[in-house]
């Protein structure tokens, strides 16, 4: 019975080892497997003793065993040192030393690290094994597993330690049986950095006797994950379980109505989470013949196939198994004539050829094309609109030096570019680059031609080009959606815009989000124009992005968008849309006061859920003592990434433009300008402003949150033009700690005038100025209704509102009554010489009618009467400190606990939930504990105007692959209880 296994390639980001045979047989009694599935009671950074007792069955006769175990270094490329000592029944298996890096395939590694014949690292782990045949005895085996820190990073903790044994034991059972090891790798790098979504698979060559009845046969795999793959047998999917570890776990099922008694028998696994390893398969087919009375005791040798050493390296193949096959066909050394490459029929060589057919001026040389590879700077992707990397590799197949040649790559058929090769050795490669900017997001046949020069004699013409299909994408990532002007205009007083007391909150299926504005405005001022942002994220029902379904009220009227702008990323994991939505609000904020927002969840699928990174609330409003201001306010959503999972984008291409184009500026007579910017998703010191000629970094400093980052009312005007003034948001570059993702979706320029203009083209309308002829210059009045100073007006001087005094000559001071609009008819007004002064009369909205009026002087003085209210709201809750450093944290080792004051300053109890706002995979949404529970679980309740204070700690999980310095945000809901 001859039994081999398929060799599968790997996951071509990060390498592994694919399963194969260790090694197989047939027994009597089984095959045995346990485990300790371990790493969440170990402590990182330091020792590690695991001691697991393994019980054998009581009869069973050794016929093989294995003993396997994997270490976590602490990082999935940086060389943290330690060393293991694995012990089995009191003897030393081997004290390893553990201290070599890991390199990505991807970046040029091998795909895996051997460190000895029995020792290889793929990623953050070391995987050891070791043949215990002659140690494993029935009953209890004991296996010690003891790891120490070579140096402080690294980590220690014992993932798995599994013991595997084939045995008789003596009874009249049948039992064919494989066992495949391998250390494979499947990471979502590979499906959004390769666009290669990798399926690994393992295969089992099974050759029961002809004639022979299945009557069992099962299938056990070992993985480690936090999450269980998801598998198929022979294309018959299997049921996935739960991990029995932290990072490991185990299966086993029922494969006999699957099993194919003699051929290939492949299993297929996936991963369902970022990342999966599989590393253990053992096959088994228990089956009867027609001399299974026949004890299997007394089996042959060579009915059993170790298909390595203890070292088990592919090429270490033991003598014993290879001396029966001596076939040429079948060994790899096979050296004979009829199955070599080498093996040219003499008519075909190229040294076959007629002397008066040669030129000697000409080389004999076999041009190839080799390979053609598309990539995005670090990302092996091509990006629609941007400029691309094609490779392409040639090759010289000889058998002698190739000459002057050219290079042609075509796209879809056309010619884009030849390049000439300055010759090229016999044997020899080389990497020629290329350019290519598609204009299409679709597939693209690439084509690259070698066209031999005139002094190469190419007689195979069959390689001389090669063709890929090439999916280019758009991505979404790309700074591809400026921030356009949706009002430009000019206004004599000034601008608010303010955040309130919104927050970053994960809103489900049926919630409702609140958030408050307080306003205060000058006295008299009035609202010209008012606008409110909803700032909202991660919108999805399950793991798919959607457009959110939301409904918003603003000061107790329900709206609806004046203006949508949504931005995503297009392609690859964690596809939410984000988005800026904008209402009119004009007509519902008529001055100071308190203005309550809330959006409702209105999807019904319970999956679904947004989260708001804030409410914004834009005032521009009228002021007779403001400054002449001229405003640009923009707006838009441009979600920009330089990160790792961004798909190799740089700085330049990860820019959102802001144009403040329209009237010009008059640079004399500017007071000052002021550049307000707002960015979800900041919080990163790397994050550049520029203002025309002004470059800064640092201003996005999670003010007054990483998720809603306001950089307020900068003062910009030494950089001012006097027209096209353009604003830009850059982010950082990926070596810039990690690069950020952020979403520009606001920006408001604001150029404030020196008092004094003296432009005309100011005035506005003195229609209401019922003699002009005295005002000796009224280049300064906007608006002849609101005259400030009429000191050259011989009658009325101190009147500061004209408009509804009919006839003003009886009032002989009226320099303190400041609004006199509701006074109807001042006819009536017998003796006005007695109305000396209103000083005290603030506003007179409530006298409608003053004919009854006979005499001022009996007039009460109400001016004192002034009405307050402090009204509470009646959910409010404060948390402090506002921030929270949990410094430098390891993967596997808790950080300490910070604590948090949490106050109700509400009228009613309230229940207390958290939301973790954080980028992709990052440690926060990960590993952020709140009362010693993951905070998607954290739930307090406070009484009425009472506090508490919970602890916040850092925990990362030991496979936790991301380095540098985080910032997140963490959002506490409050909602009644």
């Amino acid at each position: 019975m001859v039994l081999s296994s398929g060799v599968c390639s790997a996951d071509n980001y990060v390498g592994g080892i694919p399963l194969t045979s260790a090694h197989s047989g047939t027994v009597s009694g089984g095959v045995y497997c346990d485990s300790y599935y371990g790493m969440g009671d170990q402590e990182a950074k330091a020792s590690n003793t695991i001691e697991k007792t393994f019980t054998v069955p009581d009869n069973a006769n050794v016929e093989w065993a294995m003993l396997l175990t994997n270490v976590y270094c602490g990082h999935m490329q940086n060389n943290y040192q330690g060393k293991a000592k694995v012990d089995f029944n009191g003897k030393n298996l081997g004290t390893e030393t553990l201290n070599v890096p890991y390199t990505y395939s991807y970046n040029g590694g091998n795909g895996h690290v051997q460190v000895n014949d029995h020792v290889n690292r793929v990623t953050s782990d070391y995987m050891m094994y070791y043949d215990v045949t002659g140690l494993v005895k029935a009953g209890k085996n004991t296996a010690v597993v003891k790891t120490d820190p070579l140096d402080s990073s690294f980590d220690g903790r014992i993932r798995l330690v599994t013991l595997v044994v084939a045995y008789n034991d003596g009874s009249k059972k049948t039992i064919w049986y494989q066992v495949n090891r391998g250390h494979d790798a499947d990471s979502y790098y590979s499906d959004d950095e390769m666009n290669e979504n990798y399926i690994g698979s393992t295969a089992f060559q099974a050759a029961l006797p002809e004639g022979s009845s299945l009557t069992d046969s099962k299938l056990t795999l070992v993985y480690q994950a936090s999450s269980d793959g998801a598998y198929a047998f022979n294309g018959n999917a299997l049921s996935s379980g739960t991990p029995q570890g932290t990072f490991s776990g185990s299966n086993t099922w029922d494969v006999k109505d699957s099993l194919k008694s003699s051929g290939t028998n492949t299993l297929t696994y996936d991963r369902t989470a970022s990342f999966y390893k599989n590393v253990l398969g053992i096959l088994t087919a228990e089956y009867t013949t027609s001399s299974s009375g026949d004890s299997t005791d007394d089996t042959p040798a060579d009915n059993t196939t170790d298909n390595g050493s203890t070292g088990d390296t592919t090429d270490d193949i033991s003598s014993d198994n290879t001396t029966n096959d001596t076939s040429s066909d079948n060994t790899t050394n096979d050296t004979s004539s009829d199955n070599t490459t080498s093996d040219v029929p003499a008519g075909n060589t190229t040294n076959d050829t007629p002397a008066d057919n040669t030129t000697d001026a000409k080389s004999s040389a076999d041009l190839g094309v080799q390979a053609i590879k598309v990539s995005h700077n670090s990302a092996a992707k091509a990006w629609k609109n941007l400029v691309n990397t094609v490779n392409v590799t040639v090759i010289n197949n000889g058998p002698e030096k190739a000459g002057s040649f050219a290079l042609e790559l075509y796209s879809e058929g056309f010619l884009l570019e030849s390049k000439p090769i300055n010759g090229l050795a016999n044997g020899a490669t080389e990497a020629v680059e290329f350019v290519w900017k598609p204009e299409d997001a679709k597939n693209y046949t690439l084509r690259a031609v070698v066209v031999p020069g005139s002094t190469i004699n190419d007689a195979n013409a069959t390689n001389n080009e090669l063709s890929k299909t090439q999916e280019v994408m758009h991505n979404g990532y790309i700074g591809d959606k400026p921030l356009e002007t949706y009002l430009h205009g000019t206004v004599k007083g000034n601008i608010i815009y303010d955040y309130g007391n919104s927050s970053y909150v994960k809103v489900s299926s049926g919630d409702v989000y609140t958030a408050g504005h307080s306003l205060s405005l000058p006295e008299g001022a009035i609202v010209k124009y008012a606008r409110l942002y909803n700032f909202w994220t991660w919108s999805a029902t399950g793991s798919s992005g959607v457009i959110p379904s939301m409904s918003l009220d603003f000061a107790g009227s329900s709206l609806t968008p004046e203006a949508e702008y949504a931005d995503q990323k297009g392609w690859g994991q964690y596809d939410y849309p984000t988005g800026t939505w904008a209402y009119n609000v004009t007509g519902l904020v008529s001055g100071s006061g308190n203005y309550i927002t809330t959006v409702k969840n209105t999807n019904s699928d319970a999956e679904n859920s947004f989260c708001i990174d804030g409410i914004a609330l834009l005032v521009v409003y009228e002021d007779a003592s403001g400054k002449e201001t001229q405003y640009w306010i923009n707006e838009g959503c441009d979600a920009v990434s330089t990160m790792s999972s961004s798909g190799g984008l740089t700085p330049d291409e990860a820019t959102v433009k802001i144009a403040f184009a329209g009237d010009s500026i008059d640079l004399g007579n500017v007071d000052n300008a002021r550049l307000w910017t707002t960015v979800q998703s900041g919080g990163h010191e790397g994050i550049a402003l520029k203002f025309n000629e002004m470059s800064i970094s640092g201003v996005y400093d999670s003010t007054p949150s990483s998720n809603l980052d306001i950089d307020e009312a900068r003062d910009v005007t030494s950089y001012l033009l006097s027209q096209n003034n353009e604003a830009q948001i850059i982010a950082p570059s990926v070596t810039d700690n990690s690069g950020d993702y952020m979403i520009p979706s606001s920006a408001i320029l604001a150029v404030s005038y020196k008092s004094g203009t003296t432009d005309d083209t100011n005035v506005t309308d003195d229609t209401n100025v019922t003699n002009d002829t005295n005002v000796t210059d009224d280049t300064n009045v906007t608006d002849g209704t609101n005259v400030t100073d009429d000191t050259n007006v011989t009658d009325g001087t101190n009147v500061t509102d004209d408009t509804n005094v009919t006839d003003g000559t009886n009032v002989t001071d009226d320099t303190n009554v400041t609004d006199g609009t509701n006074v109807t008819d001042d006819t009536n007004v017998t003796d006005g010489t007695n109305v000396t002064i209103d000083t005290n009369v603030t506003i007179d909205t409530n006298v409608t009618d003053n004919t009854n009026v006979t005499d001022d002087t009996n007039m009460k003085d109400d001016t004192n009467v002034t009405l307050k209210v402090n009204i509470i709201p009646v959910i409010s809750l404060t948390v402090s400190p506002d921030s929270l450093d949990f410094g430098t944290v390891s993967p596997g080792t808790p950080s300490e606990s910070l604590p948090l004051a949490l106050k109700n300053n509400g009228g009613i109890s309230i229940k207390v939930t958290a939301e973790v706002h954080d980028q992709e995979n990052g440690p926060f949404a990960t590993g952020l504990l709140l009362d010693q529970n993951i905070w998607s679980n954290y739930s307090k309740v406070l009484a009425a105007e009472s506090a508490e204070t919970s602890q916040a700690q850092l925990d990362l999980p030991l496979n936790y692959s991301s380095t540098g310095q985080f910032q997140g945000t963490l959002s506490l809901w409050a909602e009644a209880a």
